[in-house]
């Protein structure tokens, strides 16, 4: 057998700014998925799943002509056919990337591609390159900048510019809590209503948010200024949502706002946002916890989730 595992990610500041070239900073979530490759004596290809759907059974043939879009197109460029058995199982395990069947939005697709590539490599003696899994994921996908990616191969918190990861550390005394809205999104509606906004040429609010992305990830090495940097962040981050009309901030992320700014904690959506999951930053403690109280009185679920120091890892056996 072997397995491999890749985390989740939450995008702490950079969302939208970061396809204009900004950077971003990401981190790595203890939230993982994994892939696991058995060898069988026949029956073909079984894909099975526990998270999402996927559960099928096909012929080598089948998948070494599958779409890019598909589990099995990411297989048939992760491994060479030549090199690839003709019966195996492959299970991929994402259920801790949903709760109660609602995807969380923290790049478990990105996770999945990372691990079963990275699987695929190990069976052929090898390790898929950064480039081509930013490649796989986007054609995967439709698009993206990459960030998710690279926070699953490296784990940990890191700065993102054009491609690049660059590990940091947050500012000591920083105290997060993750939040999730109870309800997902779809990142690829929310990009394309970001992609029809740009195309109409307004740009300043965008400029102004990519200014405040780098102001952000220049701050994390002093805990007041980077919680300085990411209230003004979060700031013009609302009012791009605004502007665009893009949804950034949904209903939950706009309760969960409302509430982190009466006791002095700055919260804000990661990612595309809409649903899913959003953060919460303060450098007192007693902020904090009287935050997840609250905003759980308001029917939001505070996750017991932590950032991770692990990136993609193989074993056999």
């Amino acid at each position: 057998m072997i397995e491999a595992s890749a985390p989740g990610k939450l995008v702490i500041s950079g969302e939208y700014a970061v396809l204009t070239g900004a950077p971003a900073l990401v981190a790595a979530v203890d939230r993982r998925v994994t892939c696991a490759l058995r060898t069988r004596a026949a029956g073909g290809w079984r894909f099975a799943s526990t998270g999402f759907d996927a559960n099928r059974t096909i012929s080598k043939t089948e998948v070494f002509v599958a779409p890019p879009t598909t589990i099995p197109g990411i297989v048939r460029r992760s491994i060479a056919e030549p090199d690839a058995p003709d019966h195996v199982e492959v299970h991929i395990d994402s259920a801790s990337c949903y709760r109660d069947g609602v995807k969380l939005g923290i790049g478990s697709s990105a996770a999945t591609v990372t691990a079963l590539a990275t699987a695929f490599g190990v069976m052929t003696g090898g390790a898929p390159r950064l480039t081509d899994l930013y490649d796989l994921h986007a054609d995967f996908q439709g698009g993206g900048s990459g960030l998710d990616v690279a926070a699953a191969v490296t784990g940990g918190v890191i700065r993102f510019e054009d491609r690049v990861a660059t590990p940091v550390r947050l500012p000591g005394g920083i105290h997060l809590a993750f939040v999730f809205t109870g309800a997902g999104s779809r990142t690829t509606t929310l990009l394309a209503a970001f992609d029809a906004w740009r195309q109409r040429g307004a740009t300043g609010p965008l400029e102004r948010l990519a200014a405040a992305a780098r102001e952000v990830v220049d701050s994390t090495t002093h805990p007041r200024a980077f919680l300085d940097a990411l209230g003004e962040y979060t700031d013009l981050l609302e009012r791009f949502d605004q502007s665009t009309r893009i949804g950034i901030f949904g209903p939950g992320h706009r309760r969960a706002r409302e509430l982190s700014s009466r006791l002095g904690v700055v919260y804000k959506p990661c990612g595309a946002g809409g649903g899913d999951t959003g953060v919460a930053v303060s450098t007192d403690i007693d902020e904090i916890n009287e935050f997840k109280e609250g905003v759980e009185a308001l029917g939001l679920v505070v996750l017991d989730m932590n950032i991770s120091y692990r990136g993609v890892q193989a074993r056999t056996g």
